[in-house]
């Protein structure tokens, strides 16, 4: 049988033939693609093989065999967009059925989570409208509205394919819960309440059977066929950003958010306790008059998750949790059952930790990189620090994540300065480029190419030829 038969009959597979790059970070969520020399250099001058200008947004270029998808917006409208991989042309654009406007986050954007495929048909998510499904022609396969939503800084978690499903964590301050929908029609498989769960926006990751999703304060392994919870972990940050990594049987993970470094944490009474103090006019609500100033929440309404101007009971609880919770990367021994927490945690590691990057496990090193171009690498066996430096150039913010191949290490900061790294324990700064314009998105690697979205435009990066 031809090669060309042979992708033919897998292009509907979870990866299709010459297109490994199908989902937020590549191969579940691995952010690493060996098999090509890929440029030691790139920049908006350096190794460009095309640049195409794209709308507003924020999400990830995903990548098949012969396309790449993105979403967009543009005078509130959103869109999905397919584009050659080859010439980088536009082949075809789709505007959603809706364009709900949801509160967000000045750095969350209208189309922040990243569309995944099955190799021929692509999948995206607007938190403006909910689930849709198109083919490799444009074509709409299926929709799924859904939402309003209650996320006190907008939706950002990306649709995953496996298995013939796509799950969607829809963590929110109110009804947070996890979903399934056939990847043929969109009908629901299994839904999955996660009533403790507030704001976050990790994407999950699969392994052996298991969709792992990481949320306020604890992650969860779910079986991929009913839903049903195999085990836990406690001891995470109240608002998740990055998405989890694997490398053979053990999980790596880090969460950051304010509030949760040691030297910031309070233990706060009890909600009866506090009723019992100070809840002066006895409506069993606290109210900011009736909250002891050292305890006022810094940011009322992100803890009101109601929005009626009190604390409720689980108001307080949430705040409780939140300036209790513990920053940090850890490592977890996965193929435990239950609450694993105790069991299963092999280390964790609470300094100079990233906000949203997320972590980087190559070649047997793990990287971190942190606001401040702050670069680390640890052993992923101890979480034992390697080495740490600045990167030169790279004194900024960071929100894309970092990605690798062939023994390189690629990061780019906010501003669009790109440090390029020799991998290894004691990483070296191989070359710096400029892109000129703010990046988030994460790059996307495939085939000797390295496709970076900015703030205008995507730009295919290549050796020369």
């Amino acid at each position: 049988m031809s090669t060309v038969k042979i992708c033919a009959l897998v292009l509907t597979a979870a990866v299709a033939c010459g297109g490994e790059w199908t989902r937020f970070r590549g191969p579940n969520g691995s952010g690493v693609a060996e098999g090509a020399k890929l440029p030691r250099e790139i920049g908006s001058g350096a190794n460009v093989v095309w640049k195409t200008a794209l709308p507003m947004g924020k999400s990830s270029p995903v990548v098949t065999a012969d396309r790449i998808y993105l979403t967009g917006h543009e005078a509130g409208r959103l869109y999905t967009l397919a584009l050659d991989r080859a010439s980088g042309r536009i082949l075809w654009r789709r505007e959603s059925p809706g364009h709900r406007d949801e509160k967000r986050n000045k750095l969350n954007d209208a189309a922040a989570p990243t569309p995944a495929s099955d190799g021929a048909n692509v999948y995206v998510f607007f938190a403006g409208f909910g689930l849709l499904s198109y083919d490799r022609d444009g074509r709409e396969r299926w929709r799924r509205p859904l939402g309003p939503f209650t996320n006190f800084h907008g939706m950002a978690a990306s649709p995953v394919v496996e298995a013939g499903k796509v799950f969607l964590v829809c963590d929110q301050d109110i009804e947070a819960y996890l979903l399934a929908v056939d990847q043929n029609t969109g009908k629901t498989v299994w839904r999955v309440e996660r009533p403790e769960m507030v704001h976050s926006f990790s994407t999950p990751v699969v392994h052996r059977g298991e969709l792992i999703v990481p949320g306020s304060y604890q992650m969860y392994g779910y079986n991929i066929a009913t839903g049903a919870l195999l085990w836990s972990v406690r001891g995470l940050t109240y608002q998740v950003k990055s998405g989890p990594v694997i490398g053979g049987n053990t999980l790596f993970f880090n969460g950051w958010a304010p509030g949760g470094d040691p030297s910031e944490r309070i233990e706060l009474p009890p909600f009866k306790e506090m009723l019992a103090g100070h809840d002066k006019d006895r409506d069993g609500m606290l109210s900011k008059t009736e909250v002891p100033k050292n305890w006022l929440p810094a940011t009322w309404d992100m803890q009101d998750l109601n929005k009626d101007g009190l604390l409720d009971a689980k108001d307080w609880q949430y705040y409780r949790q939140r300036r209790t919770s513990s920053n940090a990367t850890m490592a977890i021994n996965l193929g435990g059952r239950g609450d694993i927490t105790d069991t299963h945690i092999l280390w964790r590691y609470d300094k100079s930790l990233p906000d949203v990057p997320g972590v980087l496990l190559y070649r047997d090193v793990l990287y971190l990189v942190r606001n401040g171009g702050i670069m680390q690498s640890l052993e992923p066996a101890t979480g034992k620090v390697v080495k740490q430096g600045r990167l030169p150039n790279g004194l900024d913010e960071y929100y894309a994540s970092p990605v690798a191949g062939d023994g390189k290490v690629y990061l780019i900061s906010r501003s669009g300065t790109v440090s390029v790294l020799e991998g290894g324990a004691n990483w070296s700064v191989a070359a710096t480029g400029e892109m000129g314009e703010e990046v988030f998105a994460t790059p996307a690697i495939d085939g000797g190419h390295v496709w970076v979205r900015t703030s205008s435009a995507l730009y295919d990066f290549a050796v020369p030829k």
